[in-house]
């Protein structure tokens, strides 16, 4: 029963969120459009790269309230499932403001943003998104967002909003534990 209701939930959470279903091949797998962002430490991340283990996104700004009571658990998760050196790779995901893009979703520029980070001690990669392309491929509209990613690339879920560590944590080894065809 916990199955069905899963899986109804998934399949009603795309309903409002178009890109995945413009992703589905006939199998019903939602694959995402591929990241290639660089982090708070100048490292390029490539989501392909990842290809074989569980990816976890985190969408976020800074001034949102619930971003900032999740952001520590996502850090937490970050430590306690290896620091992205076991099969779980956990990414954040920014977008700062700037002159040339004055539409993005944060409200401070990349080196407050980047201040930001370090002052909240978010070790876990936060990918730069600086021309917002990234936030607008995934119709970020909420914050934050959550996407869990299968071994094989495809969506198995999204999480609108902040949620408990514990609910992430059951998310996480629901995907790293499920059988890969």
């Amino acid at each position: 029963m916990k199955k069905i209701i899963f899986t109804l939930l998934f399949i009603l959470s795309l309903t409002n969120f178009a890109i995945p279903l413009n992703n589905m091949d006939e199998a019903g797998n939602v694959t995402l459009p591929n990241i290639e962002l660089v982090d708070q430490y100048g490292k390029k991340h490539n989501l392909k790269d990842y290809k074989g283990k569980v990816i976890m996104i985190n969408f976020w700004v800074s001034w949102c309230s619930d971003c900032k009571e999740e952001l520590p658990k996502v850090l937490e998760l970050y430590k306690e499932y290896g620091e992205n050196k076991k099969d779980l790779i956990i990414l954040g995901v920014v977008s700062p403001i700037s002159k040339k893009y004055p539409n993005n979703k944060d409200r401070i520029g990349k080196n407050e943003l980047l201040k930001h980070i370090a002052d909240n001690n978010y070790i876990f990669p936060n990918l730069i998104d600086e021309t917002g392309k990234t936030y607008a491929e995934y119709e970020i509209e909420e914050y934050p967002s959550s996407f869990i990613i299968d071994k094989n690339g495809h969506l198995k879920v999204y999480i609108k909003g902040a949620v408990s560590k514990e609910e992430l944590k059951q998310n996480i080894d629901k995907v790293l534990n499920s059988v890969q065809k």
